[in-house]
């Protein structure tokens, strides 16, 4: 009986010592390398974003508080991080608190330093001044001032 399990414990390191020779990795590591043309670009915003966003650069995006039948009410320019650029939007932290003011049907009227959002729009300016410059001819007497 001894002997029986010696063969089989045997057989059996024989058979993993077999299955651990080295093979040609070559062909696995080839599925994992990168493609640039397999690359998804933004398809939602292309036309908004400038060459110069690019993840973890400081810009200017708007928060915008609407009404209950979804118009805007009041327009703010907030001081961004951008953390991140996806296929239909752009993620960004706040690096400043925006408070608007509570509305009527809106149940989300403030920004916290270090919150952040989805930018879908593609709003995004490199300074405050053009931000502001913005707000004001699209819509002009809605911005908040400070």
């Amino acid at each position: 009986m001894k002997q029986l399990i010696l063969i089989i414990a045997g057989v059996l390191l024989l058979l993993n010592i077999s299955g651990c020779v080295q093979s040609d990795k070559s062909k696995i590591l080839a599925q994992y390398k990168y493609d640039e043309s397999k690359i998804i670009t933004n398809e939602v915003i292309p036309h908004k974003l400038g060459s110069w966003v690019k993840e973890g650069i400081t810009c200017y995006g708007i928060v915008i508080v609407n009404d209950e039948s979804g118009l805007p009410i009041r327009i703010k320019e907030v001081n961004a991080k951008v953390i991140s650029i996806q296929s239909d939007k752009i993620r960004m932290r706040s690096l400043e608190d925006i408070v608007a003011g509570p509305v009527k049907g809106c149940t989300k009227f403030s920004i916290r330093n270090g919150e952040d959002w989805d930018e879908i729009e593609g709003d995004l300016f490199q300074t405050k001044e053009e931000a502001i410059k913005f707000i004001d001819t699209k819509y002009p007497g809605l911005r908040m001032k400070e």
